[in-house]
């Protein structure tokens, strides 16, 4: 579980939704955490003070997936304190609803830059703290549906964006599996998080409709099949995309 019998992870995306529900079991399970917020400080505040209430480690940290260097520099001080992690749970997004037709360059760009390439880079660079921590050693990439289907409510920049997660997910888990490193997703469906709180309540009663289940999942069903992924009872499992989407696809 890394080094001296502790398991130590990276979050992104802490302070709320998954990210937030994440963190809490992990440190029900005695995982150390570092969490990463892009905005809202207090939250993830919030979030670190519920995870040592545990009895673990949780430190926070401001982090612009869109910034290398920010990558660069938070990726720095967790090797400074920790040395190593166990676990990269790439979970942090951005998702404007914007139509197709009113999609700017700029806005494009901008979800790409966060969802994408911040999930490569946040993965390519904590490589070497991964490879520092012995024993079950994984990564879980946040996606979504809307990856494998395109966007239900969801834009076209996101869904690109969360079907690029899959492709690096699944060229990261054959990169790695030889050195033993296990790389999975996750594709959440309709979520209660700031994201679905966004849609107005017709829409939000319309995804609740088209879902075979009858409703919108929550946080914690998603942190469940994401710590599930990051635990070693999958320690025979990498380059699989676990669905928690209520049966909106099925396979």
């Amino acid at each position: 579980m890394g080094h001296h019998g502790v398991a130590r992870a990276i979050v992104t995306g802490a302070n709320t939704g998954i990210g937030a529900s994440t963190a809490a079991l992990l440190a029900r399970r005695k995982v150390d955490l570092w969490l990463t917020y892009a905005h809202d400080r207090v939250g993830a505040d919030d979030v670190a003070a519920q995870c040592r209430s545990e009895g673990v480690e949780a430190h926070v940290s401001q982090l612009d997936l869109r910034d290398p260097d920010a990558i660069a520099a938070l990726l720095d001080c967790v090797a400074d304190v920790w040395g190593s992690v166990s676990i990269l749970i790439n979970n942090a997004a951005t998702c404007p609803y914007t139509s197709a037709d009113a999609i700017t360059t700029d806005e494009w760009d901008d979800v790409l830059e966060t969802n994408a390439r911040g999930t490569f880079l946040m993965l390519r660079g904590a490589l070497p703290l991964l490879r520092a921590s012995d024993g079950d050693r994984a990564i879980v990439n946040v996606s979504s549906v809307a990856g494998q289907i395109g966007g239900i409510t969801t834009s076209v920049h996101y869904a690109a964006s969360k079907a690029a997660v899959l492709a690096i997910t699944r060229s990261y888990a054959r990169l790695l599996a030889a050195e033993g490193i296990r790389v999975n997703a996750v594709t959440p469906g309709a979520i209660t998080t700031r994201i679905t709180a966004k849609l107005d309540d017709d829409t939000r009663a319309r995804l609740a409709t088209v879902t075979p289940l009858g409703r919108l999942g929550t946080p914690d069903e998603v942190a469940a099949t994401i710590v599930l992924l990051a635990s070693p009872e999958s320690g025979y499992t990498t380059g699989a995309t676990y669905d928690v989407n209520g049966g909106i696809r099925m396979d």
